[in-house]
């Protein structure tokens, strides 16, 4: 990497999947395009902060896994890619100090060998980072990969059937409350000023004001997923979406809205927390 002079340096991944995929920073899941959605020729484009991953300077792993598309076995030389771009700016003046901090990384733009049937591929690659701040995170937290894997489902699972309770009932006020030490991490993560503060808590409003029905827990719906080298935690659907799901309003023209979130245990006495 070169060294970058910048005073709120923001780390970003740019993504373009056109398969199924999953993006790692070592091993935290960060992005995943997998299930229905990915049928056919769907495919996204977005920009991945990372700031909030990987919580100080340091040397991190980037990965990204690439599957066949919904309904299909294998990866097709003509319809599967995936690339990941690295780029860093003054979060006061992104767009005029973007810069790349990092070469870019890719499956081959032309197609996976033809010929080859691939039901996964992968692309990695090291990058450095260099942050004025070391985040309280979950570097401290319990190692949750030393309790039994079913018991450990049980306790998530519990977790979420109350926060879905809170969220099916649009308190925003509840939620927000068990979302403080997030909302705390991405807060500093991201340099917040109190107006960004506010119009985080404006959007938690209006989405909450909209009093959209959620999708049923099913446990057996669910995979258990830990994370951060045993100490961070969360439930998948099968399908890979999120758990806490708001049904849209308008399924023609927009999937559902997906709450992201991932747990961690400071300790054993204060039991799970949002991060």
């Amino acid at each position: 990497m070169n060294h970058i002079s910048i005073e709120k340096p923001y780390y970003k991944l740019g993504c373009n999947i056109f398969t199924s995929a999953e993006i790692y920073v070592n091993d935290v899941l960060i992005q995943s395009f997998m299930g229905e959605k990915t049928s056919g020729d769907d495919r996204i484009s977005s920009i991945l902060p990372i700031n909030q991953v990987v919580l100080e300077s340091g040397r991190y792993f980037v990965k990204g896994k690439m599957y066949p598309r919904y309904g299909e076995k294998f990866m097709t030389e003509d319809n599967s890619y995936l690339g990941l771009d690295f780029e860093l700016c003054n979060i006061s003046n992104c767009k005029e100090t973007n810069v790349v901090y990092h070469p870019k990384i890719e499956s081959p733009w032309d197609g996976l060998s033809e010929g080859i049937k691939y039901p996964y591929f992968e692309i990695s690659t090291e990058i450095e980072v260099e942050l004025p701040f070391v985040l309280d995170g979950w570097q401290n937290s319990v190692d949750l990969s030393k309790i039994k894997e079913q018991k450990l489902f049980e306790e998530v699972f519990s977790f979420y059937t109350q926060l879905h309770a809170v969220v099916r009932s649009h308190n925003v006020s509840k939620f927000l409350e068990l979302s403080k030490e997030k909302m705390t991490l991405q807060e500093q993560a991201f340099y917040f000023s109190e107006e960004r503060k506010k119009s985080f808590m404006d959007g938690a409003v209006g989405l909450f004001s909209q009093k959209l029905d959620l999708l049923p827990l099913d446990p057996t719906d669910m995979k258990l997923i830990v994370m951060g080298h045993g100490k961070l935690v969360k439930l998948l659907r099968k399908d890979h979406t999120e758990v806490i799901q708001f049904k849209s309003p308008n399924p023609e023209e927009q999937s559902n809205i997906e709450l992201e979130v991932k747990l961690h245990m400071r300790n054993k006495k204060l039991g799970f927390s949002i991060i």
